[in-house]
């Protein structure tokens, strides 16, 4: 999938006319619900994109980011004097496309949205009473910010077999189809349960 510049920046330009989270007035789950909403419509207008609640929509989702993260990178110039994608267009993204995210996580293996404090800021979470918490929305804007690293179909995958013990096909999955390097999957999956509460990378 490939996005312009342009494109890019006109999703962005969009998406700040809409509400922060959480928005004042409407519960915490009916704004993660009302963003993912326009997410879907963005990526479908937009992109002629289904961002559906389940492992394709996640995997969409996943080349969406990547696709608008090399659309928004600074020329290589300018990186090697340290410029990188701003912080506040990867707000919007983790407050729009990481509410899909987090609602595909949610209809797979339930949870509560609720506010969290760690390391001194506050976090939009998905609550669970097996995995603590882990932090959809806070993803979905590292991959948009740093690209393929931070990969939220990887992070969806492995959240869904730590809640859902019989979800192993789901990894063996991805271990071979979007992880060509079986010591890149051992390194990220470590990565992963390194803390195992919060879970929020």
């Amino acid at each position: 999938m490939e996005i312009t510049r342009q494109q890019a920046l006109e999703l962005l330009d969009s998406l700040s006319e809409f509400h922060p989270v959480p928005r004042p007035g409407l519960d915490l789950a009916s704004t993660i619900a009302a963003n993912a909403q326009r997410a879907r419509i963005e990526a479908e207008q937009r992109f002629s994109l289904s961002l559906t609640l389940d492992e394709p929509g996640v995997k969409a989702l996943r080349d969406l980011l990547s696709a608008l993260h090399t659309a928004m990178l600074p020329n290589r110039f300018a990186r090697l004097f340290g410029a990188r994608i701003p912080f506040a267009p990867s707000v919007l993204i983790a407050n729009v496309f990481g509410a899909v995210l987090g609602e595909a996580l949610r209809a797979r293996v339930g949870g509560v949205w609720q506010l969290v404090d760690s390391n001194e800021q506050r976090f939009v979470a998905l609550c669970s009473d097996k995995a603590g918490f882990c932090l959809p929305t806070y993803k979905a804007g590292k991959q948009f910010m740093n690209g393929d690293e931070d990969d939220v179909w990887f992070f969806y995958a492995v959240m869904v077999k730590k809640l859902d013990p019989a979800a192993a096909k789901l990894i063996r999955t991805i271990s071979t189809e979007d992880l060509k390097d079986p010591a890149e999957f051992a390194r990220k999956w470590a990565e992963m349960f390194r803390n195992k509460r919060p879970v929020n990378q």
